[in-house]
């Protein structure tokens, strides 16, 4: 759901909560702490789901890393193995 179609929504549901005595701007006062309330966390959502993509993206790229060093460890070791039965 569209986050501005959900504050609208919301806010309309909460003017026909409000008391008939509460005066406007308390009534405005409450929407604009929810409105606050609503953009934060979306906000803060989105700040934790694209610091997760970066730290996935980044132990991907660390990953191809670690198996590249392997790959060459395997191979010296190999040369090693190799070179060390040659001096037999």
């Amino acid at each position: 759901m569209n986050l501005e179609r959900l504050i609208k929504r919301v806010s309309e549901e909460l003017d026909t909560s409000f008391p008939d005595d509460m005066s406007e701007a308390d009534q405005q006062k409450i929407r604009d702490i929810f409105r606050t309330a609503m953009l934060d966390a979306a906000k803060r959502t989105h700040r934790e789901m694209n610091d997760t993509a970066k730290a996935v993206i980044a132990s991907g790229h660390e990953a191809d890393l670690a198996h590249k060093i392997e790959e060459q460890m395997a191979k010296k070791r190999s040369m090693l193995v190799a070179n060390l039965t040659a001096m037999r």
